[in-house]
């Protein structure tokens, strides 16, 4: 190692790569391949990236980290990963809250009733031997056999080689598999389906689902942390990042590439099964996702007038992205609407079976880029609103992902609050979920009022005992305390602060704003709706009763918001195992109607009255 380079070592987990000096440990951490959350995009305006020295030499913290971190916290060692530069050997410690922990994938019914009728098949055929009589060569006589269901035009190389003992050692009999007119693989009869796998590429989280294409059966899943979100939170950090670093859009793209390739290799393992036994993969994805995994440059989607470089579906082999499946698959990307409403939209629409209700139908995507599709019963509409990362833990003073310690749940029970983390693990932040909840509770309680103002010392005292306790702070550092210090996983009290109440009153009206005028677009009202379908992660986790309080989503009756799962990559699944259904897909893309929320007057009136809490 040469004066030059020094090595760090990261805990627990004991990784270890060699950087030059002067190196952020954020990158650091990046090329060992250690997840750090970060936000902001190592700006350092997030503090999210927190880690410890534990020994060896950095450089002097900067005004960021002041900003974030105590004196006391620094004299121990705390530091910012995407400020502190490496100077010596060094051994850091990833703090809990700072470390990426990815959640399960989530499953649901929304494919069950989806006939099997995929791009590659598998046919069972037996043959007639040959004889002198009969010389026809082995790829005419299989091609003549199937000429009834199966047209065959030509074969692959791969194929030809293995055609004649396969033939012969079982009989003349073989399982054939085909794409369109090609014969790409065979094999015996009692041998290896084609796979196939659907990947749904968030902006923080990438899953994918692996699927036998003969029988429709889930095999199993994959999912991991997007690493992308070294360079921000939001896709328009990372379009940003494309345009002003050097190799900043190869980058990303081999990114999305290399964590594709990880969450399709967890799926096989479920088998244990190679990644040439996979012949399609479909993908979804919002049109920034969908551009850096392709490699298309996303630049002109984040300026006016929002244009993507392709918005039509796109099949791709394999080879030319760097995916590994089998050589002779193909890679189909399903289609986006405009620069901000992506193919995961499509993929939701689709699964919900969206457009086949008599009724109008909401479906909202809630995430940094909140994707809203609406239903009119003739008329389907799209939007698309910049919430911010906040609904992520972005901008939310202890805000975290969801793992073991985030609070999940916050609720009002006998005058006080009552707190329940995942895994019930001590509390280390708050989550999405836990987020929503605490919103909703504070606004129940009388901690904030419509406003989105924290109560003073003096309207305190008209609450519980026990509710003014957990007020601290004044003005703009008021703070209702959720978990105390000495309860907490962090040694620090876990709190729900002034600051954050503003962040969410930007994302929720941002949301909210675009649900009122894509109504009032169709000419309905929110009781016109027969149902609320929430998708992703979110979708799956966040309390009804909070969504309409907080006034995510207008007043309604919430027996009718129900949580619909990862239905963006359920689309991507029926899009893998269904051609009539990739073809929906894509028919349902072409005619979505985008509604441009930037270029109407009346938008911004709307998010100020939105992001009032009524």
């Amino acid at each position: 190692m040469s004066p030059s380079e020094f090595a760090v070592t990261f805990t627990p987990g004991g990784e270890t790569v060699t950087v030059p000096a002067g190196e952020l440990l954020l990158n650091a951490a990046v090329a060992a391949g250690v997840p750090i959350t970060a936000p902001c995009g190592g700006h350092g305006r997030c503090g999210k990236c927190l880690v410890r020295i534990e020994r060896g030499k950095a450089d002097a913290p900067d005004d960021h980290e002041r900003e974030h971190l105590t004196d006391d916290q620094l004299s121990v060692g705390w530091r910012l990963a995407c400020r502190a530069r490496v100077l010596g050997d060094l051994e850091v410690y990833v703090a809990p809250e700072s470390e990426v922990v990815c959640a399960k994938p989530l499953e649901n019914d929304l494919i069950e009733d989806v006939a099997v009728e995929a791009a590659v098949r598998q046919i069972v055929v037996e043959l007639p031997e040959p004889s002198l009589e009969d010389q026809r060569s082995d790829f005419i006589r299989l091609r003549d056999a199937l000429a009834g269901q199966f047209p065959l035009r030509d074969a692959r190389l791969h194929a030809l080689w293995r055609l004649p003992q396969v033939l012969r050692d079982n009989g003349f009999r073989l399982a054939a598999t085909v794409r369109d007119d090609l014969l790409v693989e065979v094999g015996p009869v009692n041998g290896h389906h084609p796979l196939g796998v659907a990947v749904d590429i968030g902006t923080t989280t990438v899953v994918a689902y692996l699927v036998d294409l003969v029988t429709g059966q889930h095999l199993g899943s994959g999912t991991a942390h997007n690493p992308q979100a070294q360079h921000g939170a939001d896709v328009i950090s990372r379009t940003e990042y494309s345009k002003t670093t050097p190799d900043g859009l190869a980058r990303l793209q081999r990114e999305a590439i290399g964590v594709v390739n990880q969450v399709v290799a967890q799926a096989l393992e479920c088998i244990d099964a190679g990644p040439e036994c996979i012949h399609e993969m479909t993908v979804v994805g919002n049109t920034c996702m969908h551009h850096l995994f392709l490699g298309l440059d996303p630049r002109y989607i984040a300026e006016a007038p929002y244009i993507p470089v392709n918005a039509a579906p796109i099949s791709v082999a394999p080879r030319d992205l760097g995916v590994r499946m089998n050589s002779e698959g193909r890679v189909f990307c399903l289609p986006v609407v405009a620069g901000y409403v992506g193919a995961d939209t499509i993929g939701v629409i689709a699964a919900t079976r969206l457009t086949d209700s008599p009724e109008p139908v909401l479906a909202v995507d809630i995430g940094t880029n909140g994707e809203v599709a609406l239903w009119s019963g003739e008329r389907l509409v799209c939007a698309s609103c910049a919430a911010g990362p906040a609904f992520e833990g972005a901008q939310i003073e202890y805000g975290m992902r969801a793992a073991p310690g985030a609070i999940s749940s916050v609720e009002f029970v006998d005058g006080d609050l009552r707190i329940e983390t995942i895994n019930g693990k001590p509390a280390l932040g708050l989550c999405g979920s836990g987020l929503f909840d605490a919103m909703a509770v504070v606004l129940q309680a009388g901690l904030v009022d419509m406003m989105g103002r924290m109560v003073d010392a003096e309207k305190a005292k008209s609450l519980s005992e026990k509710l003014a306790a957990r007020l601290e702070g004044e003005a703009n550092t008021r703070r209702v305390v959720l978990v105390s210090a000495d309860e907490s996983g962090t040694g620090d009290s876990i709190c729900f602060t002034q600051k954050d109440v503003r962040e969410l009153q930007l994302a929720k009206g941002a949301i909210r704003a675009a649900v009122e005028l894509m109504l009032k677009e169709c000419g309905l009202k929110a009781d016109d709706l027969s149902e609320v379908l929430l998708a992703g992660a979110f979708g799956n986790y966040l309390r009804p009763e909070s969504a309409v309080r907080m006034g995510l989503l207008p007043p309604m009756d919430v027996g009718r918001i129900r949580g619909v799962g990862n239905a963006a990559g359920a689309g991507a699944m029926m899009a893998l195992l269904s051609l009539p259904w990739r073809q929906r897909a894509c028919d349902l893309a072409r005619h979505a109607e985008h509604l441009e929320l930037a270029r109407r007057a009346d938008f911004q009136q709307m998010f100020m009255e939105t992001m009032l809490f009524l």
